[in-house]
Protein backbone atom coordinates (compact mmCIF):
# COMPACT_ATOMS: atom_id res chain seq x y z
CA UNK A 1 0.00 0.00 0.00
CA UNK A 2 1.38 3.36 -0.70
CA UNK A 3 0.56 6.33 1.94
CA UNK A 4 -1.47 9.44 0.16
CA UNK A 5 -3.75 12.00 0.93
CA UNK A 6 -6.87 9.65 0.29
CA UNK A 7 -5.33 7.57 3.14
CA UNK A 8 -4.90 10.24 5.94
CA UNK A 9 -7.15 7.79 8.02
CA UNK A 10 -5.24 5.38 8.08
CA UNK A 11 -1.70 6.35 8.42
CA UNK A 12 -1.92 6.60 12.14
CA UNK A 13 -2.73 3.25 12.36
CA UNK A 14 0.51 1.98 10.35
CA UNK A 15 2.64 4.28 11.74
CA UNK A 16 2.20 5.26 15.53
CA UNK A 17 1.72 8.79 16.46
CA UNK A 18 2.31 9.75 13.15
CA UNK A 19 -0.79 11.91 13.14
CA UNK A 20 0.88 13.82 15.85
CA UNK A 21 3.58 16.83 16.16
CA UNK A 22 7.65 15.86 16.80
CA UNK A 23 9.56 17.30 19.35
CA UNK A 24 11.02 21.00 18.03
CA UNK A 25 14.33 20.64 17.03
CA UNK A 26 15.08 23.53 15.65
CA UNK A 27 18.61 24.32 17.24
CA UNK A 28 19.69 21.53 15.80
CA UNK A 29 21.41 22.23 12.60
CA UNK A 30 21.01 19.76 10.42
CA UNK A 31 23.19 21.03 7.35
CA UNK A 32 25.95 21.55 9.73
CA UNK A 33 26.13 17.82 10.59
CA UNK A 34 26.25 16.86 6.86
CA UNK A 35 28.52 18.71 5.94
CA UNK A 36 30.64 18.01 8.97
CA UNK A 37 30.54 13.97 8.54
CA UNK A 38 30.26 14.39 4.42
CA UNK A 39 33.55 15.88 3.98
CA UNK A 40 35.14 14.07 6.31
CA UNK A 41 38.07 11.13 5.08
CA UNK A 42 35.80 8.08 4.34
CA UNK A 43 36.45 4.96 6.63
CA UNK A 44 38.29 2.34 4.74
CA UNK A 45 37.70 -1.29 4.63
CA UNK A 46 40.30 -2.43 7.17
CA UNK A 47 39.33 0.47 9.80
CA UNK A 48 35.89 -0.75 9.47
CA UNK A 49 36.72 -4.10 10.34
CA UNK A 50 38.97 -3.28 13.03
CA UNK A 51 36.17 -1.30 14.50
CA UNK A 52 33.88 -4.21 14.68
CA UNK A 53 36.46 -6.66 15.88
CA UNK A 54 36.55 -4.07 18.59
CA UNK A 55 33.13 -3.61 19.20
CA UNK A 56 32.58 -7.07 19.37
CA UNK A 57 35.22 -7.26 22.14
CA UNK A 58 33.12 -4.43 23.87
CA UNK A 59 30.01 -6.11 24.12
CA UNK A 60 31.91 -9.40 25.10
CA UNK A 61 33.18 -8.12 28.09
CA UNK A 62 30.06 -6.19 29.60
CA UNK A 63 29.20 -3.14 27.14
CA UNK A 64 26.02 -4.16 26.63
CA UNK A 65 23.03 -3.11 28.50
CA UNK A 66 24.18 0.81 28.83
CA UNK A 67 21.33 3.78 27.35
CA UNK A 68 22.28 5.91 25.15
CA UNK A 69 21.64 10.34 25.82
CA UNK A 70 22.24 12.84 23.91
CA UNK A 71 23.65 16.71 23.99
CA UNK A 72 23.70 19.53 21.92
CA UNK A 73 26.71 21.67 21.36
CA UNK A 74 26.88 24.46 19.34
CA UNK A 75 23.91 23.36 16.70
CA UNK A 76 25.63 19.50 16.70
CA UNK A 77 24.05 16.34 18.24
CA UNK A 78 26.32 13.99 20.46
CA UNK A 79 25.71 10.61 22.25
CA UNK A 80 26.92 9.55 25.28
CA UNK A 81 26.50 5.71 26.27
CA UNK A 82 25.58 5.62 30.08
CA UNK A 83 25.59 2.60 31.96
CA UNK A 84 27.73 -0.01 31.27
CA UNK A 85 31.37 -1.02 31.15
CA UNK A 86 33.41 -2.89 29.18
CA UNK A 87 37.07 -4.21 30.10
CA UNK A 88 38.28 -5.35 27.01
CA UNK A 89 37.87 -3.93 23.42
CA UNK A 90 36.01 -0.40 21.89
CA UNK A 91 32.72 0.56 21.74
CA UNK A 92 31.77 1.33 18.09
CA UNK A 93 31.33 4.77 16.85
CA UNK A 94 30.82 6.43 13.67
CA UNK A 95 29.24 9.29 15.53
CA UNK A 96 29.77 12.39 12.49
CA UNK A 97 32.13 9.92 10.07
CA UNK A 98 31.65 8.98 6.90
CA UNK A 99 31.07 5.82 5.28
CA UNK A 100 30.73 4.95 1.50
CA UNK A 101 28.02 2.90 -0.06
CA UNK A 102 30.25 0.22 -1.16
CA UNK A 103 31.38 -0.79 2.42
CA UNK A 104 29.41 -3.70 3.51
CA UNK A 105 27.55 -3.88 6.56
CA UNK A 106 25.02 -6.92 5.15
CA UNK A 107 24.87 -9.44 8.38
CA UNK A 108 27.10 -7.38 11.06
CA UNK A 109 26.64 -7.34 14.76
CA UNK A 110 27.00 -4.00 15.63
CA UNK A 111 24.56 -3.22 18.65
CA UNK A 112 24.38 -0.46 20.91
CA UNK A 113 26.89 1.46 18.58
CA UNK A 114 26.84 4.51 17.72
CA UNK A 115 26.17 6.18 14.44
CA UNK A 116 24.69 10.11 15.37
CA UNK A 117 25.08 12.26 12.12
CA UNK A 118 26.61 9.29 10.23
CA UNK A 119 27.24 10.50 6.76
CA UNK A 120 26.22 6.65 5.15
CA UNK A 121 23.58 7.39 2.03
CA UNK A 122 23.00 4.30 0.23
CA UNK A 123 24.31 2.13 2.97
CA UNK A 124 24.30 -1.82 2.30
CA UNK A 125 23.41 -3.15 5.98
CA UNK A 126 20.84 -6.25 5.04
CA UNK A 127 20.85 -8.02 7.98
CA UNK A 128 22.20 -6.21 10.25
CA UNK A 129 21.84 -6.25 14.12
CA UNK A 130 21.25 -2.68 15.48
CA UNK A 131 19.67 -3.17 18.15
CA UNK A 132 19.91 -0.36 21.19
CA UNK A 133 22.18 1.64 18.61
CA UNK A 134 22.02 5.75 18.49
CA UNK A 135 21.17 6.93 14.95
CA UNK A 136 19.78 10.30 15.64
CA UNK A 137 20.89 13.32 12.87
CA UNK A 138 22.19 10.52 10.43
CA UNK A 139 22.09 10.86 6.25
CA UNK A 140 21.06 7.09 5.57
CA UNK A 141 19.27 7.86 2.36
CA UNK A 142 18.65 4.97 0.02
CA UNK A 143 20.05 2.44 2.82
CA UNK A 144 19.24 -0.87 3.11
CA UNK A 145 18.03 -1.77 6.34
CA UNK A 146 16.11 -5.03 4.74
CA UNK A 147 15.59 -8.08 6.97
CA UNK A 148 17.67 -6.18 9.89
CA UNK A 149 16.95 -6.50 13.98
CA UNK A 150 16.84 -2.94 14.41
CA UNK A 151 14.81 -3.12 18.29
CA UNK A 152 14.86 0.17 20.21
CA UNK A 153 17.28 1.79 18.15
CA UNK A 154 16.52 5.70 17.80
CA UNK A 155 16.74 7.21 14.44
CA UNK A 156 15.08 10.63 15.63
CA UNK A 157 15.53 13.36 12.54
CA UNK A 158 17.16 10.92 10.28
CA UNK A 159 17.10 11.52 6.33
CA UNK A 160 16.01 7.76 5.34
CA UNK A 161 14.09 8.70 2.30
CA UNK A 162 13.68 5.82 0.62
CA UNK A 163 15.62 3.54 2.69
CA UNK A 164 14.72 -0.04 2.72
CA UNK A 165 13.18 -1.38 5.88
CA UNK A 166 11.28 -4.95 4.33
CA UNK A 167 11.41 -7.71 6.45
CA UNK A 168 13.30 -5.74 9.18
CA UNK A 169 12.44 -5.86 13.19
CA UNK A 170 11.72 -2.20 14.18
CA UNK A 171 9.70 -2.84 17.27
CA UNK A 172 10.47 -0.26 19.74
CA UNK A 173 12.54 2.18 17.35
CA UNK A 174 12.33 6.18 17.52
CA UNK A 175 11.83 7.66 14.04
CA UNK A 176 10.41 10.85 15.59
CA UNK A 177 11.18 14.03 12.80
CA UNK A 178 12.48 10.97 10.55
CA UNK A 179 12.31 11.89 6.72
CA UNK A 180 10.75 8.81 5.71
CA UNK A 181 9.37 9.67 2.12
CA UNK A 182 9.84 6.99 -0.34
CA UNK A 183 10.42 4.67 2.74
CA UNK A 184 10.17 0.71 2.17
CA UNK A 185 8.31 -0.77 5.30
CA UNK A 186 6.41 -3.66 4.01
CA UNK A 187 6.57 -6.84 6.28
CA UNK A 188 8.40 -4.90 8.93
CA UNK A 189 7.88 -5.48 12.48
CA UNK A 190 6.37 -2.27 14.00
CA UNK A 191 5.31 -2.69 17.50
CA UNK A 192 5.94 0.21 20.06
CA UNK A 193 7.78 2.51 17.11
CA UNK A 194 6.74 5.77 17.02
CA UNK A 195 6.88 8.29 14.37
CA UNK A 196 5.62 12.14 15.23
CA UNK A 197 6.58 14.46 13.02
CA UNK A 198 8.28 11.91 10.54
CA UNK A 199 7.45 12.58 7.07
CA UNK A 200 5.74 9.59 5.18
CA UNK A 201 4.81 10.71 2.36
CA UNK A 202 4.99 7.66 -0.65
CA UNK A 203 6.11 5.15 2.25
CA UNK A 204 5.07 1.71 1.20
CA UNK A 205 3.96 -0.71 3.66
Amino acid sequence: MIYNNTLEHNISYHFPLSDQKGTDHSAINLSLTRQLASRKEPFSSDKLLQIIAQHHQFLSSGGAGGKWKTILLKGLVFGIYDGAEATKGKQASFEHAHILSDSFFNGKALPFSNWCGVFADNLKASGIELSHSLLTDAFLVGADFSQARLCNSDFSRADLRGADFRGADCAGVDFENCDLRGADFRGARLPNARFPGAKLSDAKY
